[in-house]
């Protein structure tokens, strides 16, 4: 297959990474592939490593229509988030063809709020079993085969790494002032306030007061916050970094910790930020936000790879357990590291986006559909089990945003015409 993959952009999030991954995975299976993108980033050079063509174009029709007359794609791989989007001018740009090309869009929010998308998107993927529940639900629509003809779901691949040597991760820890016996936990993000949320710090200090052997790492947190701590009294127990883009770098700020705090206000669709320190073997502790995404609680798996808590005092207690009990820290890192290659393996999710872009290209209904329904099926029940905590504290706070947000979808979704998709 001739296959163009076509971004909004070639930054350093989760959706980029996800895309040269897979851009590598269907040459090296050898079709010929080429990246689109509306505006330029440091991706670029993943995809040329492999020596993928990269093409930044303007946000203009007429030039995307000339670059697909140029290429001549089989099909097309579409990066969307589900709603409205600078990327939709690929549907006035396919308008002005002669000939309909496919086009598969990974949907990267498992939002279906777009419905212009629906001229030119022949089938969709979405990116972890809890997305593809949470799109149909957020549609009110049932998680049957009907809704699997024209979808599936293609965890984003992962490839397996290693820690870093055990000298290199001490030599981190004396240089950031990490003593042998303190436990030291990191929270690892772009500086991005919609993302943030003071979580972690409440929840670090009550956890200090019953145990001084504590320290937080953050990179990076936004400016103001990082402000705030280094101007605090118990800012030694804080390390401030800052972002980096660098692998080899963050590998070693992931190794070196005992534990992750992953906590956000929109939660995760994916979450290579979790992801990632599970293949390291990492235990971590995320929030649940039933309001928005929840791939985060089918990755970390409460009890078994890390814990899900969303109050300050259950993230303390969860923190407090990690810190004094090596052998917990221990277990639950080697399970999160099964269950994350497991999921997010490379060759099993390249599988499944090249046997969707087969179907796309073929115009042929998911030949999978029956198995994807019983593994989203599962996927909705564990979801269930654990989205509004583990105490009733946890329930009282979590409940009701959810059930306001949910009476919002169903107003606006009674307030729409009825749409195909």
């Amino acid at each position: 297959m001739k296959v163009t993959v076509f971004l909004n952009q070639l930054g350093l999030g989760g959706t980029e990474k996800a895309a040269a991954r897979w851009a590598r995975g269907l040459r090296e299976r050898g079709h010929e592939v080429h990246a689109l993108a509306l505006m330029e980033g440091p991706r670029r050079s993943e995809f040329e490593k492999y020596d993928i063509e990269v093409r930044v174009i303007s946000r203009e029709a007429a030039l995307i229509h000339d670059q697909f007359r140029s290429l001549q794609p089989d099909v097309i791989h579409a990066h969307a988030p589900g709603h409205p989007h600078e990327g939709d001018v690929l549907g006035e740009a396919l308008s002005r063809l002669s000939r309909k090309i496919p086009v598969l869009q990974t949907n990267v929010f498992g939002q279906l709020d777009n419905p212009k998308e629906n001229a030119w998107t022949d089938f969709r993927l979405f990116v972890s079993w809890t997305s593809c529940v949470q799109a149909a639900r957020r549609q009110f629509r049932r998680l049957d085969a009907a809704f699997f003809q024209h979808a599936s779901v293609a965890p984003y691949p992962l490839d397996s790494e290693e820690p870093p040597s055990q000298l290199a991760i001490s030599d981190f820890r004396k240089q950031n002032g990490v003593g042998n016996d303190e436990a030291l936990f990191g929270r690892l993000s772009r500086p991005e306030p919609n993302k943030w949320t003071d979580l972690p710090i409440k929840a670090f200090r009550l956890a200090r007061k019953q145990n001084l052997g504590l320290k937080l790492l953050l990179r990076e947190p936004p400016s103001a916050v990082a402000k705030e701590l280094r101007n605090a009294g118990d800012k030694d127990q804080f390390i401030i970094l800052p972002a980096t883009s660098d692998p080899a770098e963050l590998r070693l700020t992931m190794g070196s910790l005992d534990a992750v705090l992953h906590t956000s206000v929109i939660g995760e669709s994916f979450g290579y930020g979790i992801a990632e320190p599970m293949n390291l073997a990492k235990p971590v502790i995320a929030n649940s936000t039933p309001w928005l995404d929840q791939a985060q609680i089918e990755l970390v798996r409460h009890g078994e790879c890390g814990f899900i808590a969303s109050t300050p005092r259950s993230i303390a207690d969860a923190v407090l357990r990690l810190a004094s009990d090596p052998a917990l820290r221990n277990k639950l890192g080697i399970a999160g590291q099964r269950h994350i290659r497991r999921l997010a393996d490379p060759e099993e999710s390249i599988e499944r986006l090249e046997r969707a872009l087969s179907a796309t290209l073929s115009g042929k209904p998911n030949p999978n559909a029956q198995e994807d329904l019983a593994a989203a099926r599962a996927a909705a029940v564990y979801l269930d089990a654990h989205q509004f905590g583990h105490s009733w504290h946890e329930q009282i706070v979590l409940r009701p945003f959810h059930y306001r947000v949910r009476f919002y979808q169903l107003r606006r979704k009674l307030h729409l015409p009825t749409r195909k998709r």
